[in-house]
């Protein structure tokens, strides 16, 4: 079994904490590591070899947060540009030849690892007879910010967008519908012969950028031509949506993609007031604030419920429950300096 972990991501709705040089997924969040090192750690035992898929911007900082007991089964896809998850998937796919593989985000905080470890290893098992495998998550309240999973049993039914509340409130009372995790598990061959039926341009095109990259030191630097001319899709839209042999494991570990300020917010510990724990923070009548800071004392008084985001080159300031607007705020920061974005 080899894990395919996909660290492509720019994490642009946790800026200015998460820039494209230095992306949420290697910000040490939570004490001292990351959320790619903590995803490599999860893994460990179980699996037999890592491929990892960097933009070729991150790949320094990517392999320093690599641990050095692993660093020779350690396998690197290097994009020069991101084309999505399924070109991602399918140049790892080619090149893990007749493995299961377990394809997994970078930036997900996961735990109950006993739990996580179990369902690992129930996809192994329906991946058997050639199936596709998706992890689908207890749904414990209406959320409106993740697609969904439509099972009856193990046989997924459907995918569904990302839903309006009164819809999504209707799919978690009906107790058959989970959150999409965005996490698989497959022999890779199967996934290629679903690919080559249903999207086989990017397979072709895929299969052409692997053969035109010799490998050097165990890195695969896929060429910008090669790169530019695979189409850009997800593999839910290329394949899971398509195929007629999905299969899903009902999970019920703690799981979150970490995909906003307040979903970033709950993960954080907190003082007597609410605030986060912080030892350059200073509050007078201050309650439940997101507070993260870099060297300098932050000082508030008199405000509630506020987001407060201070590094080296930008502050950001909004107001909880809105924290989604980060990426309509970038358009603007983009046009006034896109080197704030770097």
């Amino acid at each position: 079994m080899k894990a395919v972990i996909m660290c492509g991501g720019s994490g642009t709705r946790l800026w200015p904490v998460s820039r494209k040089s230095a992306p949420k997924q290697f910000v040490p969040l939570f004490g001292e590591k990351s959320l790619f090192e903590l995803t490599i750690e999860r893994n460990l035992k179980l699996v037999d070899e890592f491929i990892i898929v960097v933009n070729e911007a991150q790949l320094p900082l990517c392999k320093k947060q690599i641990p050095p007991i692993i660093k020779d089964k350690v396998k690197y896809i290097i994009e020069p540009i991101g084309r999505n998850t399924a070109p991602a998937i399918t140049l790892a796919a080619l090149i893990a030849e007749d493995d299961d593989l377990l394809v997994l985000a970078s930036d997900h905080l996961i735990k109950d690892e006993d739990i996580y470890t179990k369902c690992i290893k129930d996809a192994q098992k329906l991946s058997q007879g050639e199936n596709l495998v998706t992890f689908g998550i207890t749904a414990k309240y209406p959320e409106t910010g993740f697609g969904y999973i439509e099972a009856d049993g193990n046989d997924v039914t459907s995918f569904k967008e990302k839903p309006d509340l009164k819809t999504a409130e209707g799919y978690v009372s009906t107790g058959n519908y989970f959150w999409n995790s965005g996490m698989f598990f497959f022999n890779a061959k199967t996934y290629l012969n679903e690919l080559k039926q249903f999207r086989p341009e990017i397979y072709e095109a895929s299969r052409k950028a692997i053969y035109n990259t010799p490998a050097q030191d165990q890195n695969y630097f896929i060429g910008m031509d090669d790169m530019n001319s695979i189409p850009e899709d997800s593999i839910d839209y290329a394949v899971m949506e398509k195929s007629s042999n999905v299969k899903v494991v009902p999970s019920p570990f703690y799981w979150s993609d970490l995909g906003s300020f307040d979903a970033l917010d709950g993960e954080l510990e907190k003082d007597e007031n609410g605030n986060t724990k912080n030892e350059n923070y200073i509050g007078l009548n201050s309650h439940n604030n997101l507070i993260i800071g870099n060297q300098r004392l932050i000082t508030t008084f008199d405000i509630n419920d506020f987001i407060i985001i201070d590094t080296d080159t930008a502050l950001l300031i909004g107001q909880k429950g809105d924290s989604q607007k980060v990426k309509e705020l970038l358009k603007q920061v983009k046009e006034f300096d896109p080197t704030l974005l770097d």
